[in-house]
């Protein structure tokens, strides 16, 4: 009996308790944290920091939109003036080509004539060693006839005996663009490959110079030192005793023994 008044007290406490929280929970869901000064304030920054970053990008974007418009603007005035430029060469060529239909055989041969004149000048200063006059007199064959091959060959010619290796290598690589089976090309190649110390490339090229003059002795004579070099003795072999056949009375024959021997 005195077990269960104890039990009552806690029960009618807790019913009171229950009675005041009810009584009082409208009035806390309907309380606003925002009357809070602190929560207004920082509810207040935040507002302030949005704006803040808005008129920044607009700000930003206000200054950098004229700039884009104007690169967008270059660039198309740049496409339409390389579009015009192009339908101009075009409009030329279709002239010119017109033009050249037109040339009588009388003048084709004056042209052809001086041409001839030209290169043999140019010839007879790259044998005096006057390179500087005889690159012009190529470069001025080439004009008069942009695809004659006998004045790219000499002018490759001159650059490499200047040893100017770079602009030699590009002129006889035009040379192939002209004709892709040409052995002077080809060996001239071979010859800056080995002198750029890259001999199983020099070798490549002066085996292709060989496929179109398999019998010329100055292609032999270079591919044989390549390929000693390569210290590849197969090729050196075959290449010895086919310069043995062409050119016995090569003096160089019994030095290239030796040294085959030594690989």
């Amino acid at each position: 009996m005195y077990n269960i008044i104890p039990l009552i007290i806690i029960l009618l406490s807790l019913a009171v308790i229950l009675f005041i929280i009810a009584k009082k929970l409208p009035l806390l869901a309907a309380f606003d944290v925002n009357s809070i000064p602190e929560e207004k304030e920082a509810e207040t920054k935040q507002k302030i920091m949005e704006e803040r970053l808005i008129r920044k990008a607009k700000h930003i974007y206000s200054k950098i939109h004229p700039i884009f418009k104007t690169i967008g603007n270059f660039l198309a005035r740049k496409i339409d003036d390389f579009k015009n430029k192009m339908a101009a060469l075009e409009e030329r060529n279709r002239k010119k080509a017109k033009k050249e239909v037109l040339v009588t055989k009388k003048e084709f041969e004056g042209l052809e004539k001086n041409l001839d004149e030209v290169i043999a000048e140019a010839e007879k200063l790259a044998k005096e060693e006057n390179y500087d006059l005889a690159e012009k007199k190529y470069i001025e064959a080439i004009g008069l006839d942009p695809k004659n091959i006998s004045a790219y060959r000499g002018l490759g010619n001159i650059y490499l005996d200047q040893k100017h290796y770079e602009e030699a290598k590009q002129t006889f690589e035009h040379v192939l663009k002209l004709n892709e089976q040409d052995a002077l090309a080809y060996a001239s190649l071979g010859e800056i490959a080995e002198a750029s110390g890259n001999h199983e490339e020099a070798q490549a090229k002066l085996i292709k110079a060989l496929a179109s003059a398999p019998n010329n002795p100055k292609y032999l004579d270079l591919l044989l030192t390549s390929s000693i070099l390569a210290k590849d003795k197969e090729t050196a072999s075959r290449t010895l005793a086919t310069l043995k056949e062409v050119n016995p009375e090569n003096q160089k024959i019994l030095e290239f023994e030796k040294e085959l021997n030594n690989l």
